[in-house]
């Protein structure tokens, strides 16, 4: 996705859910009541905040991660900050800013975003069981106590070890003080600000978000917009039934890959009419279907019993079969349905199967799996 595609000025980054219900067959599975789908893989998600593009996911892989696998790339700066390294990494230095969900909420983390990546951030702070770390809350909650809706200050601090200053922003809402932990942005309001309302009747306030909290309102949807796109029925992950863990992973890249196609007509190319992302799912099938860029081929003919090298699968042989020569059955066999034995070593079945790779070689089915096994694991080494 870097290769060809590049954000713009703001990012946002959040968590994104894979459905998936059955715990014992899902590497990290996880329960979030709090999703729409709580059930599934969870990914950490950053769009861009402009387009709604999603350019980075990583899988969330908790206590299911081997032990014996090596500590992922910029995990030394800590785990939420190497996080946020590697989903950053190809923003290094430019100067950008990320709109960062609380749970991203770690002062160590976005001064390493600042100092390694040279990236602004802001994170919205949330006392969970404490107050996350260096966070004076209770300190924010008496000082904004008698002010007006809509106040805005700042508290600044320094990194002595990283020689970087750091901000702690607090507005006054109706019944409590909302906080925001940056890097980056000014208390200055322009004509781009939206403009805020509190209240009802005569109590009714109404104020211009300052910068950090305008961005923050503005942009925070991103990755839950795409996320509700590609969920939206009739939804790949949903229609698309399957068993195995690994299919399921590749239809949450096929449904990000389709979500973030309609995201990039819709922002660079339609100028007026924009259709639904059905309608738009409907037009990109029948673009598929009669690709422009696959060259006509004519149909050929093929025999259905013919010598296929490199193709394993289970095959039948014709009636009265006695053998393949020639790259035709000989069926002079008496019986109809004549058998054979498996010509595995030390096998004694008697069957009518072979390998499509080896017609004439009889196999049981379940030596034909193993036979197949076998072939692509010499394939795979080079042997």
């Amino acid at each position: 996705m870097a290769e060809v595609f590049a954000a713009r000025w703001v990012k946002c980054l959040d968590k994104s859910m894979s459905i998936w219900t059955n715990r014992w067959t899902c590497p990290g599975w996880v329960f979030r009541p709090r999703k729409p789908w709580p059930f599934g893989n969870e990914y950490h998600s950053a769009c861009c905040a402009l387009c709604g593009l999603m350019f980075s996911i990583e899988l969330v892989e908790g206590k299911d991660r081997p032990a014996q696998l090596r500590n992922q790339k910029y995990d030394a700066y800590g785990k939420t900050a190497g996080l946020l390294l590697r989903m950053l990494e190809t923003y290094f230095a430019s100067g950008r800013y990320a709109v960062l969900d609380s749970g991203f909420c770690v002062l160590k983390a976005i001064l390493a975003l600042m100092t390694v990546g040279g990236l602004f951030a802001g994170a919205l702070i949330k006392k969970r069981r404490y107050w996350p770390l260096l966070v004076p809350g209770p300190a924010m909650d008496d000082r904004f106590a008698t002010k007006a809706v809509g106040e805005v200050e700042a508290i600044q601090g320094f990194d002595v070890a990283s020689n970087t200053p750091y901000f702690f922003w607090c507005m006054k809402e109706s019944d409590y003080v909302m906080r925001i932990m940056a890097t980056g942005g000014s208390l200055i309001t322009d004509d781009t600000c939206k403009i805020a309302h509190r209240g009802v009747g005569a109590n009714r306030v109404s104020f211009p978000y300052m910068k950090p909290y305008d961005w923050h309102f503005r942009y925070r949807h991103s990755v839950d917009d795409h996320n509700n796109l590609h969920h939206s029925l009739p939804s790949i992950e949903g229609s698309w039934t399957t068993d195995q863990w690994a299919l399921c992973v590749f239809q949450f890249l096929l449904a990000i890959s389709e979500v973030n196609c309609y995201l990039a007509f819709k922002y660079f190319v339609w100028d007026e009419t924009v259709p639904t992302l059905v309608e738009f799912r409907r037009y990109l099938a029948w673009a598929l279907i009669n690709n422009p860029l696959i060259s006509a081929v004519d149909e050929e003919d093929f025999e259905p019993e013919t010598f296929n090298e490199g193709v394993h699968d289970i095959a039948t042989a014709p009636n009265h079969a006695s053998g393949y020569r020639n790259r035709s059955w000989v069926c002079e066999a008496q019986q109809r349905h004549q058998q054979y034995h498996c010509k595995w070593q030390g096998c004694s079945v008697r069957t009518r199967n072979y390998c499509t790779c080896t017609p004439g070689y009889w196999l049981c089915p379940s030596h034909i799996v193993k036979h197949a096994m076998m072939e692509v694991r010499k394939e795979f080494l080079g042997n």
